[in-house]
């Protein structure tokens, strides 16, 4: 055998990886240049980083003790913000192609997890404005990369893996624990894959998983309800209500569809008929067969049981990330299909059309005098405060957690307070500090501090009709 030939199946093992790192590095590029202010989650990250602790709210701790560590070594800043997010998309993707390739031909592998991009929730609305889902889902495929290795040949430290996995998993969202049932009742129901549940090395992945949630458990327990009040608020729990079932049954068919639709039409319109051929009877085909029904299930007990009324289809994305990797597994004859090269070129399209919405996404905002968080022009008001005598050191108090995660990237050596309405004030060591608000709500937050006396600061956003209103920031220094 020929160099060349020695070399090629190298050169096909590199090409995934190559994919990977241009494709989100040109994300990263996207999201640094196109604005310096901060989404909704990206700001709230920036904030909750100020300090390690045990629990951070509503959320698990995972992503922000991530995100912490990410800010040590990069500063603070939007590009470590969006290097932290692509590396963990990247490696979603990475994890499904690395199992896909050990349950199909190489073709339909590398497609399994491309085709993710054909989930708009993973696709673009990871890029957009989401943070734990993210992790959650990169866990998830991270865990199912090991659970596939574990069936193909158990060893000890697989088993540790998978505790470590799972227990990562529920550091990063609580509905974590959905997935790990239904991917363990699956693994258990069927005969091909319920030896690798025997072995004691799984009760040592257990005490491993235990190890690692019990900071978080222990701060749960004296917070459990604070943590669950906003979950259950989202989700709506109303249990016993006939229209409570109906209605949690609709929300849960429309994230669903949300979620899968896009998906399913690709491949229907691209595959026709063999799309629908009678699935293969591998074991891999019959866990994930078990697994979504499975999962099915467990919904519909959240929804029947706890009462859940509505949902949404970013919730959905660690639970049916691996659908395409199932929808090839089950169908290998795919491998020669004629029109696999359609599916290469509507996944291409998909990815520019992804990276180029991101990059013009402030300024469609602005044409459709509609600007968003990312319009606001954070640079000019950091200058603005910095010229009114601001030191960029003292304490920052303000009643908007975008505005102070924007203002905590300008003055990373600044601690910021976000005042919540109805709240306290806040108690600031003693010295200056600048207190400042946006907009009508920023204007009650200075009658609840009992001062009228600020200044007004009108800057225009950066991508606007004309004829918009600026923002308006009041602010004043403290001493």
């Amino acid at each position: 055998m020929n160099a060349a030939a020695l070399s090629a199946p190298q050169a096909s093992r590199r090409t995934p990886w190559l994919l990977l790192l241009l494709y989100f590095g040109a994300h990263i590029v996207a999201r640094t240049l196109v604005s310096d202010a901060l989404e909704l989650d990206e700001a709230e990250q920036a904030l909750w980083t100020q300090q390690l602790a045990a629990g951070y709210g509503t959320q698990p701790p995972l992503y922000t003790w991530l995100q912490w560590a990410v800010f040590q070594v990069a500063g603070v800043s939007v590009l470590s913000l969006s290097l932290m997010k692509n590396a963990l998309l990247a490696s979603t993707y990475a994890f499904v192609w690395l199992a896909a390739r050990r349950l199909m031909a190489p073709p339909l592998a590398l497609l399994a997890a491309a085709s993710m991009l054909l989930i708009p929730q993973i696709g673009w609305e990871s890029q957009r404005d989401l943070t734990h889902s993210v992790l959650a889902t990169a866990v998830a495929a991270a865990t199912l990369y090991v659970v596939v290795r574990l069936i193909e040949k158990p060893r000890p430290v697989l088993y540790l893996a998978l505790g470590l996995c799972a227990a990562l998993g529920l550091l990063s969202k609580y509905s974590f624990a959905v997935y790990l049932a239904a991917l363990g009742l699956a693994v258990l129901l069927s005969r091909d894959t319920r030896p690798t549940l025997r072995s004691p090395w799984l009760i040592a992945a257990a005490l491993l998983a235990l190890v690692v949630l019990a900071p978080h458990a222990l701060w749960l327990l004296d917070h459990w309800q604070l943590a669950s009040a906003r979950t259950l608020e989202k989700l709506d729990a109303a249990p016993g209500l006939a229209g409570g079932i109906v209605r949690g049954l609709s929300s849960l068919l429309g994230a669903t569809l949300a979620t899968l639709a896009a998906l399913a039409l690709a491949f229907a319109a691209i595959f026709g008929r063999a799309a629908w051929a009678p699935a293969a009877t591998s074991p891999h085909c019959r866990l994930w067969g078990r697994y979504l029904g499975l999962l099915a299930l467990l919904m519909l007990a959240l929804v029947v049981v706890g009462g859940a009324t509505h949902f949404k289809g970013r919730w959905l994305q660690p639970l049916l990330f691996m659908a395409p990797l199932a929808f090839f597994c089950c169908r290998p004859h795919l491998a020669t299909h004629p029109r696999l090269s359609w599916l290469r070129g509507t996944l291409i399209v998909f990815a520019l059309l992804y990276l180029f919405m991101a990059s013009m996404r402030p300024v469609f905002d602005g044409w459709r005098n509609r600007p968003d968080e990312l319009n606001e022009p954070a640079a000019e008001l950091a200058l603005a405060l910095r010229s009114a005598g601001y030191d960029g050191r003292a304490p920052i108090v303000t009643h908007d957690p975008v505005l102070g995660g924007v203002l905590r990237v300008r003055f990373p050596q600044a601690p910021v307070v976000v005042w919540k309405d109805g709240a306290p004030a806040p108690q600031v060591q003693p010295g200056m500090h600048l207190l400042i608000g946006r907009g009508e709500t920023g204007r009650a937050m200075f009658e609840r501090a009992g001062t009228g006396d600020y200044a007004l600061l009108r800057l225009r956003y950066r991508h606007a009709h004309p004829g918009h209103p600026p923002i308006e920031y009041r602010y004043t220094l403290v001493r």
